[in-house]
């Protein structure tokens, strides 16, 4: 549950725009529908946010086996809470297609995870 915790610290310390606050949201720059904007999805996008909730999923399954969906679930949550937070920064795109591809990450951890073999999933 500690790993958990702490990833979860991570993520929020890498997504959350700490220093660019507005007073005001930029809606506009939300890009509402996943996969819409071809440009703004690179290879190095894609790759940070699946690896940035993979661990999550991991450590998520790790702490609390069971189903999918609520490691999908609680990762889609994280996600939309830090992506709304960057609605109100100017250097920052909140994105639909970040959500998707975090909540996909999380679900490959999860995967992972309940593969791992039984003493590393008591272990950790």
């Amino acid at each position: 549950m500690l790993r958990l915790a702490a990833w979860i610290g991570i993520i929020v310390l890498v997504v959350v725009p700490w220093g660019s606050y507005e007073p005001h949201p930029h809606w506009a720059r939300v890009v509402w529908i996943p996969l819409s904007t071809p440009p703004a999805l690179t290879v190095w996008d894609v790759g940070i946010n699946l690896l940035l909730y993979g661990p999550f999923g991991y450590f998520f399954v790790r702490a609390r086996p069971g189903r999918a969906w609520r490691v999908v679930a609680a990762a889609a949550l994280l996600s939309a809470v830090t992506e709304l937070t960057q609605v109100y920064s100017h250097g920052r795109f909140p994105s639909a297609t970040d959500v998707l591809l975090n909540t996909v990450g999380a679900w490959a951890g999860y995967r992972l995870g309940r593969r791992a073999p039984r003493a590393a999933r008591l272990a950790g």
